[in-house]
C-alpha cells in the first residue's frame, strides 16, 4: 500500500523557548564500553533519545535549579546524574540489569491483556494535546541515500474519542537531496501526521477494541526498563481480520503499554516488502505518553531494495482545549519540507530539542561537502 501524505498548515508554536543551553554526551555500557541507541534522556519535562552512536542533545531551557539527568533502555539500570557544568560533555555508563522479577502466575496473556485494556482510560491522557517533536526521515538503497531530511514539528493530536488526523506544523526544517528517483518511483515524505496518533486511541489499530478480539496474546516473559519491572507479551492474529504481530512491553506496577513493536502482515501488499514499528511511552505524573515512534519500510522496484525510515520524538506536550485556526489541507503531491533548508549544522536548531545524527549520515553528508559543524 503506498502512503497518502496528509499534512496541514496551522497557527506558529505556543511553546515558550529559552536561550540555548544544549547539554550533549554519550550514554555507554558499563561493561563494553559501547555506544547504547534509543536510551531515553530525560530533564525535568524534557526528553529526548540517543542516536545509533549512542549520543545525545538535550536542551533543559533555563533553569536555575538543580538539573537531574535520568538516561533509561531496556535491560539496564536506571541512571540519574547532577549536571554541575552543563557545558561538560557528559558520559553517562549505565549497568546491566541484575533485576530479577518474583515468580508470578499468569492464567494467560489473554488475562493480563483485558486487565490492560481495563486501564487504557487511567493510563493515558484521554484529552486534546499539544505536543512539540522532532521528525526525521530518509530513503536509501544498499548503495546510497535518497534523500535526508529533519524538522521541529508542532503538532495537535484529537482527545481519543475524535477520528480526526493529527495537525502537523513544520516549524523548523532541513533537507539534502543526494540522488533524483525516477518518476515512476514513489516519493515518500511526511509521515509526522500519521506517526504522532498512536496505536492505544488510534481508529483501526491492533489495539482498538473492534479488533482486540482478533488477537491472541501469549506471555512471553519479563524483563525491565530502568528501574520498572515489565511484562512481555506477544500477540498475533487469531483469525482472518487480524493483520498484525509483534511485542507489547507492560509495566507491572500500573498495567500500562510502555512499548510496543509490531509487523504488519503484507501477503496482501503489491508495495511494501516488509515494515515495522516501535511506539514508547514515558510516563508523566501518572499519565503515559507517547514518547517515540519509529517506522522502517522496504520494497523491491527496478531489481532494486529501498528502505524508507521515520522517527518522531516527542520532546514535549501539554494538554489543550485550543485548536490552530485558518488550518487547510495539503495534498500527496506538496513536500512535507517544502521550505526546508541545506544547513545540517548543529547550531542550525537554535535551542530546540533534536536527535543528533548518528557519525554514517554526517559522513555521507559531508562527502556532499554539507556542513555539519
Amino acid at each position: 500500500m503506498r502512503l497518502i501524505v496528509v499534512l496541514y498548515l496551522i497557527a506558529p508554536a505556543l511553546f515558550a523557548w529559552s536561550a540555548p543551553r544544549s547539554i550533549t554526551g554519550i550514554v555507554k555500557d558499563a561493561e563494553t564500553d559501547e555506544p547504547i541507541p534509543f536510551a531515553h534522556v530525560v530533564i525535568g519535562p524534557v526528553i529526548s533519545l540517543t542516536n545509533l552512536d549512542g549520543e545525545f542533545v538535550i536542551d533543559p531551557h533555563a533553569t536555575t535549579e538543580q538539573i537531574l539527568l535520568q538516561v533509561s533502555v531496556m535491560g539496564y539500570e536506571l541512571s540519574t546524574t547532577e549536571v554541575e557544568d552543563p557545558e561538560k560533555f557528559q558520559v553517562i555508563y549505565l549497568k546491566s540489569s541484575t533485576m530479577h522479577l518474583d515468580e508470578v502466575t499468569i492464567v494467560s496473556g489473554n488475562v493480563l491483556m483485558n486487565n490492560v485494556f481495563n486501564r487504557f482510560h487511567l493510563n493515558y491522557e484521554v484529552s486534546r494535546k499539544h505536543m512539540l517533536g522532532y521528525y526525521k526521515e530518509n530513503l536509501l538503497d544498499v548503495d546510497s541515500m535518497y534523500y535526508l531530511a529533519e524538522g521541529i514539528v508542532d503538532i495537535y493530536v484529537p482527545s481519543n474519542v475524535d477520528f480526526d488526523h493529527a495537525l502537523v506544523n513544520p516549524i523548523r526544517t532541513r533537507k539534502k537531496v543526494f540522488k533524483v528517483l525516477d518518476d515512476d518511483h514513489v516519493f515518500l515524505t511526511g509521515n509526522a501526521s500519521d506517526m504522532a496518533r498512536s496505536s492505544i486511541w488510534r481508529p483501526g489499530s491492533f489495539l482498538n477494541p473492534k479488533n482486540r478480539k482478533n488477537y491472541e496474546y501469549i506471555y512471553a516473559g519479563s524483563s525491565n526498563i530502568g528501574d520498572r519491572d515489565v511484562f512481555i507479551v506477544e500477540f498475533e492474529p487469531k483469525n482472518s481480520k487480524g493483520d498484525t504481530e509483534g511485542k507489547i512491553y507492560i509495566d507491572e506496577e500500573s498495567l500500562a503499554v510502555i512499548k510496543l513493536e509490531y509487523h504488519p502482515k503484507l501477503k496482501d501488499s503489491n508495495f511494501w516488502k516488509s515494515v515495522s514499528w516501535v511506539e514508547e511511552y514515558y510516563e508523566k505524573n501518572g499519565i503515559y505518553e507517547l514518547f517515540r515512534v519509529s517506522y522502517t519500510g522496504s520494497w523491491e522496484d527496478f531489481e532494486k531494495d529501498y528502505t524508507y525510515n521515520a522517527l518522531l520524538v516527542v520532546n514535549e506536550s501539554r494538554v489543550t482545549n485550543d485548536l490552530p485556526e485558518d488550518t487547510f489541507l495539503l495534498n500527496e503531491y506538496h513536500s512535507f519540507f517544502h521550505e526546508a533548508q541545506e544547513d545540517f549544522s548543529d547550531s542550525f536548531w537554535d535551542g530546540y530539542n533534536f536527535i543528533k545524527l548518528d557519525i554514517e549520515s554526517t559522513n555521507f553528508l559531508k562527502s556532499y561537502g554539507m556542513n555539519t559543524d
